[in-house]
C-alpha cells in the first residue's frame, strides 16, 4: 500500500544490449553498480526518476557510455481502493411540475479516497428503490451511477410539500441529498 501524500508510481531502470554478465556503473539521480544476466539485461527497480549515464565496464576499462532515461514509470502500484467520502448532489434546476403525477428525480454522486479497484455501492431512495451497483474506482475521485428516484403523487387540491431523497453508501462513507419539487398551483 502506498503512503499516504505519497505518489504510488514506481519507477524502472531497464538495460539492454549489454555483454552478458557485465558491470554496469550508472550515476545520476542515484549512483550504482549493476551487473547484467546471461542476456546482457538488467531491471533496476524503484530508482528516482530522472537520466542516467550507464558506463560499461570490461577487465577494468571503460567501454563507452549510454544515456538512459528513466522518466516514465514502466509500472504501477496498485492498492486497494480505499474510499474516505461519498457526496450524493440533487439536481440544480427545479422547473415546475404537476405534483399530483409522480415525477423523476435523478440524484448524481461521486466517491472519493486512495487506491484503485471495484467499489460496491448502495444507493437507497425515499421511494423505497434500492441499487447496488460496483463501480471502478480510479481516484482520487469517481463518478457513481445516477439514480432515480419517484415521488408519491399528492392529492389533486393538497398544498404540503413534495420531496424526495438519496442516499449513498461506500463501505463506511455516505451521503444523503433532499430534493423538494416546485409544484404547479
Amino acid at each position: 500500500m502506498a503512503a499516504p501524500n505519497t505518489n504510488p508510481q514506481e519507477f524502472d531502470l531497464v538495460l539492454t544490449g549489454f555483454r552478458p554478465n557485465q558491470n554496469v556503473n550508472l550515476s545520476g539521480p542515484a549512483k550504482f553498480t549493476l551487473i547484467t544476466d546471461g542476456q546482457g539485461s538488467k531491471t533496476n527497480e524503484d530508482v528516482p526518476k530522472g537520466t542516467y549515464t550507464a558506463t560499461a565496464k570490461t577487465q577494468g576499462r571503460n567501454q563507452g557510455k549510454l544515456v538512459v532515461p528513466c522518466s516514465k514509470p514502466s509500472r504501477t502500484t496498485t492498492t486497494a481502493a480505499r474510499i474516505t467520502d461519498v457526496d450524493v448532489s440533487a439536481p440544480t434546476s427545479n422547473p415546475e411540475v404537476d405534483c399530483t403525477v409522480a415525477q423523476n428525480v435523478s440524484f448524481t454522486g461521486k466517491i472519493m479516497g486512495t487506491g484503485t479497484g471495484d467499489v460496491d455501492l448502495s444507493w437507497s431512495g425515499s421511494s423505497g428503490k434500492t441499487s447496488s451497483p460496483t463501480v471502478k474506482f480510479t481516484g482520487p475521485d469517481t463518478a457513481a451511477p445516477s439514480f432515480v428516484v419517484k415521488s408519491s403523487p399528492r392529492a389533486a387540491g393538497a398544498t404540503n410539500p413534495v420531496s424526495v431523497s438519496a442516499q449513498l453508501t461506500a463501505g463506511k462513507a455516505s451521503d444523503v441529498a433532499n430534493f423538494t419539487l416546485k409544484c404547479k398551483a
